[in-house]
């Protein structure tokens, strides 16, 4: 655009001269190639309709995920959802969900069809988009249906679809089906008083721009012809503020700009005289140049400047002294992006130079990314990991792909203040990852691992690869002075539809590998075990995937270096966390019925695990017989076990072992059948159900590697009665009472069982424990007991003393022998109302059971008493934020356990938990170990918060430990200093974590745990 512009101002002179400079900048390169993509949608439409009726030779083809279908007054009546589908002849219908009257007269059908969400009518030659529709079709030929999940329920008339169509249905429509012809809605909006152009159709070759004041105060307009260009330019200098609007720009739908002081070009040949509103082809010319107070807002985009150029025609923009900003609804956060200047390249394409981005809505963050280039451009991707719940083209039948705001960047250095910090050259990814590719820092020192510093990378980010949805990948460099170097890898993934089929999945995976130069310190008797390798790593790997018809896959993967490692370097997940094990699990549930295969291989021989080779279960639950007279229970179980002894340490006189006594050499077939018959009956106000169950089972080899042929029967009765009062007019707000209710329960179950085999000569091919447990077993014989396990402490025996394996579906169902004996029970919950008075519930108030067992055959089963397995569980709930909680678990028998504890929690303010409790562990063999413990939470403020606990072992007059941590929460960054001392370990340490706040875009700290260890967890 370059004419002279005469009998103008000087002002206006010096605006153009302004916009002259902003066009030339336009031409100029740009550093980053755009992808031509678009993001912006298309703009509404309404349709001016003609019949298309479909021929009623046509059957009528109905589809959908899933259907709720009943009856009234001779009409099926069917609610589908979930990938709908009607087709009649070359009519196809689809929408989220729709609901169907079916009438049948004769050869004749009748069907109404309701259509709502994403509504999509294909017809011959044309389609057309609705909210919702409503059409009749008629069929000689019969109705198909294919339901992928079809139920027989009835529907409720408060269903909010089933309302919303049955008064459409209601109400007079043409229901035929129409061909379409577009057209864009005008939305009315006031404007100055000047002529309007006559209204008049637009199509999608033309383009549509109005004009508004920006407030109540009237825009100038100073309107002249431009003779000196080829074609003639028609010029708009319009001051006083303005808002423009521009329809039918290609893949933007609407352009909405304001500006204090804006100038126009378009071609004068079309357009003379100024409007308000003016029509005009696409191949139009149309520039306008904006300057002071610029918004413009773009879809999802929102862009303000000082100064811009924008070229409709072209969809190319200038913006300079500019802020970019958009949202992501996935997080539910904005992003925005600063520069000097910020170009549109295309549609959906910006680049931005000399700019730093940041989600913090500060006007000048604490942290940020500065770059030299920022390029934002619309991608679209499908997921390689499952193709999820993406909405699938009707014309190609192929998942759409989805639409992601996604940023490039170059020569980008993090932040702080004005201070660089971390520098890499390029970086791409979502704009939800819009930081930097460090997630984590964290420094420490401690006498285990010396001084530390772990750090968390996103390796997606780091290594500028596309971001799938549903998956985390993140990255871990640690160092430690004593230790050395670590390396990690995590992630996790979830989905749906893996592979095409229909299923939903997760799963994660962990890998850790260091070159440790120093040695282990596991507490007490183990602070300094040298390892076997200095090599160490750990891998393990998780899969779970669901699918239709109750069918469930599992597998794992895991592998560790050597014996301590996990419990070194990440104790936490060893003390609690799934043991690591390499096995594949399919199993299908349907009704009372369910069937496994459990194949299991174990990789490391430190580990007491059974090889399964493979291993299938079988199980029918509470089938009911002859009427319901009777009710079957049944579980079979057949396999190729395969059962080896963990390998002893390699340095047994540092770290003790004894090898487990029910863990033999041994191998072979192992079968077992299971069958249970309850004949359940009330008598008067009392629950009765005897019972008598059997097994049969089988062992290739047992304990000796000899073959095993057990018989194993149980008979019983359990009884049960149920006592109540109410006490209608208790109510006291500073205990939380509303009315109270006592429930009472007395429980029996007297069962007597023989064994054809002596438990002593089995081994135990399932196990019980996890490894953690059976690592502490281990050590147990000789660190307390000198060598020989008191039989008050044999695992096993205990199990047979408590019923652990009698149920018919128990795991491990080893665990029986001889046995008789009679179980109590006594149950109270005392209960109150609490929310508002149309929404109140009933909760306990305080709940009371007490448990004992009575042994006739005392010196056989409970080593001569005839009472034992004392039991006690109390818990009060003094309102919603503190609890008073206590337990016991006793036995008479010299050496028996005696345990007992006691807490209380409370947060009776939103600044303040404490937590204090006492508890006692006793036993044979010296044992004897009461632990007082307490911690507290305070919030000091909005920004500072502190925390302190504390473990002290009275009954051995030991400090256990104490944890202190200090966090301070500020508006870029999360900061917390912790230290910690373990008596058991005798270690000391001090930590600093800092985390970027980054609001919903990323997930800070769930707790300080990993202040308090020096591991790399």
């Amino acid at each position: 655009m370059s004419g002279e512009i005469n009998s103008v101002s000087r002002y206006v002179s010096h605006i153009l001269w302004q916009a002259f400079v902003l066009l030339t900048m336009l031409g100029g390169a740009a550093t980053i190639a755009p992808a031509q993509t678009s993001f912006f949608g298309a703009p509404k439409a309404s349709y001016e309709e003609a019949e298309f009726e479909p021929s009623e030779a046509e059957p009528i083809e109905i589809s959908a995920e899933y259907s709720q279908q009943w009856e009234e007054n001779f009409v099926k009546v069917s609610i589908l959802k979930g990938n709908c589908r009607i087709q009649q002849g070359d009519a196809v219908l689809r929408s989220r969900q729709m609901v169907i009257w079916h009438r049948k007269i004769r050869n004749t059908d009748r069907v109404s069809v309701y259509l709502e969400g994403e509504v999509r009518v294909d017809l011959p030659g044309e389609s057309k988009n609705e909210n919702s529709l409503l059409v009749n079709l008629v069929t000689q030929n019969g109705v198909k249906a294919k339901i992928r999940r079809p139920s027989a329920n009835i529907g409720s008339d408060d269903d909010p679809l089933l309302k919303r169509a049955t008064q459409q249905r209601g109400i007079p429509h043409d229901h035929q089906l129409k061909r379409a012809q577009f057209i864009v809605e005008e939305t009315p909006m006031e404007g100055p008083e000047f002529a309007p152009v006559p209204e008049q159709e637009l199509n999608v070759g033309f383009r549509r721009i109005r004009l508004f004041p920006r407030s109540a105060v009237p825009y100038n307009v100073q309107s002249f012809p431009s003779t000196h260009t080829v074609p003639p330019e028609q010029i708009w200098v319009i001051t006083g503020g303005v808002n423009l609007l521009i329809d039918g720009v290609d893949g933007l739908g609407m352009v909405d700009m304001s500006a204090d002081r804006i100038i126009i070009w378009t071609d004068g040949r079309d357009t003379q005289n100024f409007n308000s509103e003016i029509r005009q082809s696409k191949e139009t010319p149309f520039e306008i140049y904006l300057e002071g107070n610029i918004e413009i807002r773009q879809g999802t985009y929102h862009l303000k400047a000082n100064r811009a150029f924008y070229d409709a025609r072209e969809e190319r923009a200038v913006m300079l002294d500019a802020e970019l900003k958009t949202h992501i609804s996935e997080v539910g956060e904005n992003i925005r992006v600063r520069a000097s200047q910020i170009r549109q390249l295309s549609k959906g394409a910006y680049l931005a130079q000399d700019a730093w981005a940041t989600g913090s809505q500060f006007g000048k963050p604490g942290y940020r990314i500065q770059s030299s280039d920022i390029f934002i451009e619309d991608r679209y991707s499908t997921p390689w990991l499952g193709s999820g719940s993406m909405e699938l083209d009707p014309m190609t039948g192929q998942p759409v792909p989805n639409r992601r705001a996604w940023i490039s960047s170059s020569n980008n250095t993090f932040q702080i203040g004005d201070v660089p910090l971390l520098y890499l050259p390029y970086v791409t990814s979502p704009a939800e990852d819009i930081y930097f590719p460090l997630t984590g820092l964290r420094f420490g020192n401690d006498r285990i691992f010396g001084f530390q510093a772990e750090t968390e990378w996103d390796m997606f980010k780091l290594l500028g690869l596309e971001r799938q949805p549903g998956t985390t990948w993140k990255g871990q460099v640690d160092y430690y002075s004593y230790r050395g170097v670590g390396l990690g890898q995590s992630g996790d993934y979830k989905g749906s539809n893996l592979l095409g089929f229909d299923n939903v999945f997760n799963g994660d995976a962990k890998m850790f590998y260091i070159h440790d130069s120093g040695t282990d310190n596991l507490g007490l008797d183990r602070r300094a075990l040298i390892p076997s390798t200095k090599d160490r790593y750990l891998i393990n790997m998780h899969h779970r995937q669901e699918s239709p018809f109750g069918m469930t896959l599992t597998g794992e993967g895991g592998l560790i270096s050597d014996r301590n490692f996990q419990e070194e370097y990440f104790e936490s997940e060893f003390d609690t966390a799934k043991d690591v094990e390499t096995l594949l699990h399919l199993k299908q549930q349907q009704e009372n019925w369910s069937w496994s295969v459990i194949g299991r291989t174990k990789l490391n021989n430190f580990d007491d695990t059974t090889d399964w080779l493979p291993k299938a279960d079988l199980f029918l639950l509470g089938e009911p017989l002859f009427g319901n007279l009777l009710s079957w229970t049944s579980h079979s179980s057949v396999g190729y076990g395969k059962l080896k002894p963990a390998a002893a340490p390699y340095n047994p006189t540092q770290d003790v072992f004894t090898p487990l006594p029910f863990i033999a050499d041994s191998q072979g077939l192992v079968a077992m059948t299971r069958n249970q018959l309850e004949a359940p009956f009330n008598l008067g106000p009392i629950k009765m159900v005897p019972y008598v169950m059997g097994e049969a089972a089988y062992w290739e080899q047992g304990l000796q590697q000899q073959t095993i042929d057990r018989l194993y029967g149980s008979a019983g009765l359990r009884s049960s009665i149920m006592f109540e009062r109410i006490f209608p007019d208790v109510y006291s707000p500073f205990f939380n009472l509303n009315g109270l209710a006592h429930k009472m329960v007395l429980e029996t179950d007297y069962s007597f069982s023989d064994s054809s085999e002596n438990l002593s000569n089995i081994a135990q091919y399932n196990e019980f424990d996890d490894n953690a447990q059976e690592r502490f077993r281990e050590r147990l014989v000789t660190n307390t007991f000198g060598g020989v396990l008191p039989p008050q402490f044999d695992p096993r025996f205990y199990a047979v003393r408590t019923g652990a394996g009698r149920g018919v579906t128990d795991p491990y169902y080893e665990l029986v022998d001889d046995q008789q004996v009679l179980r109590m029970a006594w149950r109270h919950r005392l209960q109150t109302k609490t929310g508002p008075p149309d929404q109140q519930r009933i909760k306990d108030w305080m709940t009371l059971d007490l448990e004992a067992s009575y042994f006739p055959n005392a010196d056989r089963d409970n080593f001569g008493e005839d009472l034992g397995l004392l039991g006690g569980h109390y818990q009060w709930f003094l309102g919603d934020r503190t609890t008073v909680a206590a337990n016991a678990y006793y036995d008479l028998f010299d050496g028996g356990q005696k345990l007992w504890d006691v807490s209380l929690t409370s947060q009776r303010t939103n600044r303040l938990t404490v937590n204090v409790a006492m508890q006692q562990i006793k036993g044979g063999g010296g044992l004897d170990s009461q632990i007082l413990s307490a911690s507290l939470g305070y919030v000091m403020s909005q920004k500072w918060s502190a925390g302190i606990s504390t473990a002290y072992d009275l009954g051995e007059n030991i400090n256990r430990g104490q944890t202190l941590s200090l966090t301070r929460t500020g508006a870029d960054f999360l900061m917390s200093l912790g230290m910690t001392y373990d008596q058991s370990t005798g270690n000391a340490g001090i930590g600093l974590t800092i985390m970027p706040r980054f609001g919903n875009f990323g997930t800070g700290p769930a707790d300080f745990s990993s202040l308090f260890s020096s591991a790399a967890q």
